[in-house]
């Protein structure tokens, strides 16, 4: 039986990797969940695979924790989701998100070459090459860091920490995949999808950052957690010397459904499914500080080299997940219960000391 040592695990996309894993390896798999429930864990993520997991609630960025966890379970495979993730609250917190994005990277490949793993994954985001140019169709795995958000710029100095671990020790196997922008259940209504749902439900107006024309790529969490999980198991073979001047020979893979929509466009998405008029239940709100226009990724190295295809349509995924948020209200409620609002308006945040 092969020991999983997945963190973030009690986030949106660590939840969701941890129940699929546990449906595809269902008499292989030990799965360790690690999370530190910060402000985005949320334990109860995990009630439905509560009695097939042992959980470990420890900080990635605590090398002497995380070295103590490593020892004690050994594991084969690690998948690393943990990450501050919410470009609003880096804007007001940014030391908490280089404390995860990138110590936390750091520690994690350190954890994995101290104790070693047969396969290491760190999952970054599409962000992390910033705002796509207009001459440009997407970004690819050759496409240079060029982040301009403190959420980003901290995904980004993880990247390069794993990237030198990838080059440096040659007996350490660790990938990494940048995704699109997941959707699908479980997500904290603090994004976009979420939160219009929640708040319509409550009979609140969504919210809509400016002119909501910036697009974003859209892909399915399931979808997302199949990538991640082809690229885990894939025979790669070692890191090339020429990676040092060719970065897409790194194991970097992109992960996109290519399906790119505007902000604004979610917003009416959501409105008409809830049967209601998009032209009485959008407003438009300041826009966030430095938010990036558009950006957009090419799977083609994932698809040509793995095999991988997102399965899921996006109209049917975004019909499913507002059904999803409807029928689990309970859960949410519970949420906002103790975190308060998770809506953001610029004109009333203060960005710096009184």
């Amino acid at each position: 039986m092969s020991v999983y040592l997945v963190t973030g695990a009690a986030g949106f996309i660590g939840a969701n990797y941890v129940q699929h894993l546990l449906e595809w390896e269902a008499s292989h798999a030990e799965v360790i969940a690690v999370d530190y429930l910060g402000f985005a864990g949320n334990q109860a993520n995990l009630d439905s695979v509560a009695d097939r997991v042992v959980f470990e609630k420890a900080d990635i960025a605590d090398l002497a924790a995380m070295e103590e966890i490593y020892r004690r379970y050994r594991p084969d495979y690690v998948v690393n989701f943990a990450a501050e993730s919410h470009n609003d609250r880096a804007i007001l917190e940014p030391s908490a998100f280089m404390r995860s994005n990138a110590l936390g990277a750091q520690v994690m490949a350190e954890c994995s070459r101290l104790v070693p793993v047969r396969a290491h994954v760190h999952v970054s985001t599409i962000e992390v090459y910033g705002e796509l140019p207009p001459r440009d169709r997407w970004f690819t795995e050759r496409s240079p860091l060029n982040a301009k958000t403190p959420y980003s710029a901290a995904k980004a100095a993880g990247d390069q920490i794993v990237r030198a671990y990838m080059q440096t020790y040659p007996n350490l196997d660790i990938r990494m995949t940048h995704c699109a922008n997941n959707y699908g259940p479980y997500q904290l209504p603090e994004k976009l999808i979420p939160l219009a749902v929640t708040n319509l439900l409550r009979g609140r107006k969504v919210p809509v950052y400016g002119d909501g024309l910036q697009r974003r790529d859209w892909l399915h969490v399931a979808d997302h957690c199949a990538a991640v999980h082809r690229v885990l198991h894939a025979d790669l073979g070692p890191v090339p010397a020429q990676a040092a001047t060719a970065p897409e020979l790194l194991p970097v893979f992109d992960v996109s459904a290519r399906h790119e929509v505007t902000n604004l466009d979610i917003a009416r998405r959501v409105v008409t499914a809830l049967g209601l008029d998009p032209e009485e239940w959008i407003e438009h709100i300041p826009d966030r500080p430095n938010h990036d226009r558009r950006y957009l990724i090419d799977p083609e190295k994932i698809e040509t080299r793995l095999g991988w295809r997102p399965e899921r349509d996006f109209d049917t995924g975004l019909t499913e997940t507002v059904e999803w948020y409807v029928e689990h209200r309970t859960w949410w409620e519970r949420i906002l219960e103790e975190k308060g609002e998770l809506g953001f308006d610029w004109s009333m945040v203060s960005q710096g000391p009184a």
